[in-house]
């Protein structure tokens, strides 16, 4: 289950407006990894790893780096490292800028120009500060998540939240009141819901069942 933000919550966390993230997503700087908008009523949700290209962009704007240098670097980062959002092969690179270019430095001793492929030394913006600081404040937040989902065959609504960083996560099931969990993840929280849910619909009398899927199916 990926961690799923709004375009608000994104916001709250990297200090950029609401109206700057909604252009750089219809422009294509930035992507809604999580899902994007499909139509009326519908929600971009972003993961983790937009949040730190997101960040990662307004570290180089900070240093007066043109749009289009960002947008060849971040090119150069999703065809390079397409699966590596937070993993050490991202942590380990850093973005430069001189105001002018985007540089990748690869490792200690060598710096590549990913717009103009010379080499070149300038001030460093750490990837891997930045995937640090980024998850420290994603702990720190409350945190919601809610959809439909089938469970032994029939449809119900799960919900996983936590009030705070270091709380356990908690899984509720909207339609069993009495079925909640809690662990350490997210997904173990919701994996033993999941199974409690299960073992609680084996079992209750067919008559109860089919009135309470119906009544909830009125309610949704």
């Amino acid at each position: 289950m990926p961690l799923l933000l709004s375009t608000a919550t994104v916001a709250n966390v990297t200090g950029a407006t609401v109206r700057m993230i909604d252009h750089w997503t219809r422009t294509g700087l930035i992507r809604p990894s999580g899902q994007d908008a499909s139509g009326k009523g519908s929600r971009r949700r972003y993961t983790f790893q937009d949040i730190v290209v997101l960040r990662a962009i307004l570290t180089l704007r900070e240093g007066n780096c043109p749009l289009q240098k960002i947008r060849t670097a971040i090119r150069f980062l999703r065809a390079n490292y397409p699966n590596e959002p937070a993993t050490h092969g991202l942590a380990k690179l850093a973005l430069l800028t001189d105001g002018k270019r985007v540089l990748i430095l690869t490792d200690e001793h060598q710096m590549m120009d990913v717009v103009t492929r010379q080499f070149h030394i300038t001030w460093a913006v750490p990837l891997g500060r930045i995937i640090r600081e980024t998850s420290q404040r994603l702990d720190a937040m409350p945190y919601l998540w809610e959809e439909p989902a089938i469970v032994g065959g029939r449809s119900v609504h799960l919900s996983v939240s936590r009030e705070r960083g270091g709380d356990p996560f908690v899984a509720r099931c909207r339609e069993l009141p009495g079925a909640v969990t809690e662990a350490k993840e997210k997904d173990e929280a919701l994996a033993q819901l999941r199974k409690l849910v299960a073992f609680a619909l084996e079992r209750e009398p067919q008559a109860n069942r089919g009135h309470r899927l119906r009544r909830t199916s009125v309610a949704s």
